[in-house]
């Protein structure tokens, strides 16, 4: 229960990755205009990112009482928020920043089939999450290989 209404969902959460990758691609990169796109899109995902890790978190004290601490799996589930919130400090240094958000996504994915390995979340979650973030990832290293930092390299 709650699969394609997620699915549904999640895809709609894309959308905001999709077209601000196409607008960063079409976008001069020495405009002003593309700095921003760069900020919202690493601000969007940093959000994202930080929205994962508060549905993991709820799993875990939902769960609270099958589990001997919640201190570490309460601890790992804040880490992509903040992996993502130094995309948004390094933001600067593309590069970095938008290998923070992949490290991000990562992160989450991993811990999303650990939940799954402890039977805290149903196939299906897993089946809806990992996609959308393999698609964030793989749409975040578009804009990696885009972007005029590594082009200049």
């Amino acid at each position: 229960m709650g699969q394609r209404q997620s699915l549904i969902l999640g895809i709609f959460g894309l959308i905001p990755f999709v077209l601000l990758i196409s607008a960063s691609l079409i976008s001069p990169p020495d405009e002003v205009i593309y700095e921003l796109i760069i900020f919202i899109y690493v601000s969007y995902a940093a959000v994202i990112s930080s929205f994962l890790g508060g549905i993991q978190w709820g799993l875990i004290t939902a769960s609270a009482e099958k589990i001997y601490s919640t201190f570490l799996p309460l601890f790992i589930t804040t880490l992509p928020c903040l992996i993502a919130w130094g995309a948004l400090l390094t933001l600067k240094n593309l590069t970095i920043s938008l290998s923070l958000i992949i490290i991000s996504f990562l992160v989450s994915s991993l811990y999303d089939y650990y939940l799954y390995q402890q039977k805290l979340t149903p196939y299906w979650f897993l089946s809806v999450r990992i996609p959308l973030s393999i698609v964030v990832i793989i749409l975040t290293f578009v804009l990696f290989f885009f972007n005029p930092q590594m082009m200049s390299l």
